[in-house]
């Protein structure tokens, strides 16, 4: 029995010594087993400039996104989860295809600069030689400069503890005694950490943006403009969704709408942008959703289409949508490849597309494979394609 006890106050001792051993070295291994620093390419050089180009109009302190890029700590931090979003091109958010046409506004990263941040997420993270690093806060301003009439919401809108996102559909009166041609809107957020998206359209009317942050408001080209008529209303739909460290607290905004009007005698009161609206979903022989045009059968007359719109019910592996001319050809508007429904935009197109009378559209959606989440998602919108035009 003694003998037992004496083992028993070795194996403790044993234990505790090996233990005692184990804290003293581990923060040794941790530093022996850090990855080798492989990288040519270091952050303050040659990272810190291409993040801040490319992601910080949302991954910068007090922006849209969840995370700032913009500093060494917080880049390092989220080196690895940047190189997979980049490789697997879901950053930037741009799903345009290269076979389709030129639309504004592309965000892209070319292969250079892929290539340096995937190096350096990959090859140690190097921070550099010492260098005069901006200190970059997200500062919420207007795009184009003053717009020429802000309306703000009446009140804010508050998402309580717990309520992690929501969307708000307001009405906002204009008090506009004339009528006016709107030429570009914007939307200027109270809360930028909290704004994910918005729908700026007039009542009754059409829609004037699709705001998302990072995104520069285009005007029509063509000298196209939207007509608001006097004592217009226009209809904010407005989509709020709180970043991770906030869940659980109290979070408001009073975001304003910002119109920007034509200079009196443009020839825009001759070009007024319309829209037709394809709808879905339709299955072809070949199992992909097509959608076919709501309502008039095509163009009432000869038109020039500036932009296309889609919004998405789910995420899809390709979209594709054409003009079909009256002499039996095919015109193509958009591609894209594996567009979701949270990164919704405008595409207004490089070089206009005109079009004679009794073209009509379609759209085809190619399907991702089913998974076991899709039954649980909710879509936020129902599956269709605006095509913009100004008649001729």
């Amino acid at each position: 029995m003694e003998n037992k006890r004496a083992w028993g106050r070795v194996h403790r001792a044993l234990v505790g010594a090996v233990a005692l051993a184990i804290a003293l070295v581990a923060p040794a291994r941790h530093v022996d087993a850090h990855k080798a620093v492989t990288s040519k390419y270091n952050f303050n050089k040659d990272v810190f400039p291409l993040l801040r180009d490319h992601c910080g109009a949302c991954h910068v302190a007090g922006g849209p996104a969840p995370m700032s890029l913009l500093t060494y700590k917080d880049a390092v931090a989220w080196a690895e989860d940047v190189r997979d979003e980049l490789t697997a091109e879901r950053m930037p958010p741009w799903p345009l295809g290269p076979q389709g046409p030129a639309v504004k506004g592309a965000h892209l990263i070319n292969a250079h600069d892929l290539d340096v941040i995937v190096t350096w997420a990959s090859g140690g993270t190097p921070l550099g030689p010492d260098a005069v690093i901006p200190d970059a806060k997200f500062s919420a301003q207007w795009k184009l400069g003053a717009p020429d009439l802000a309306v703000q919401m009446d009140a804010p809108a508050t998402l309580g503890p717990g309520v992690l996102t929501d969307t708000r559909d307001l009405s906002l009166p204009t008090g506009l005694t004339e009528a006016r041609w709107v030429k570009a809107a914007d939307l200027l957020p109270g809360t930028p950490t909290l704004v994910r998206d918005a729908i700026i359209s007039v009542e009754n009317g059409p829609v004037l943006a699709l705001w998302q942050p990072g995104n520069d408001p285009v005007a029509p080209p063509s000298g196209a403009a939207f007509k608001l008529l006097p004592g217009a209303t226009l209809h904010l739909q407005i989509h709020y969704k709180k970043h991770f460290d906030v869940e659980q607290d109290s979070v408001s905004d009073r975001s304003t709408v910002g119109l920007y009007f034509a200079a009196a005698g443009d020839a825009s009161a001759s070009r007024e942008l319309q829209s037709l609206t394809l709808t879905g979903p339709a299955t072809d022989q070949s199992g992909a959703v097509a959608a076919i045009v709501s309502g008039a059968p095509g163009l009432s007359g000869p038109a020039r289409i500036v932009a296309v719109r889609p919004l998405l019910d789910k995420g899809y592996a390709a979209v594709d949508v054409e003009a079909l001319l009256p002499n039996g050809s095919h015109q193509q508007l958009l591609a894209l490849n594996a567009p979701r429904p949270q990164w919704f935009r405008r595409y207004w197109l490089e070089r206009p597309v005109e079009l004679p009378a009794g073209t009509s559209f379609s759209a085809k959606y190619i399907p991702l494979p089913p998974t076991a989440d899709d039954p649980k998602i909710q879509p936020r919108f129902p599956l269709q394609v605006a095509i913009d035009y100004v008649m001729q």
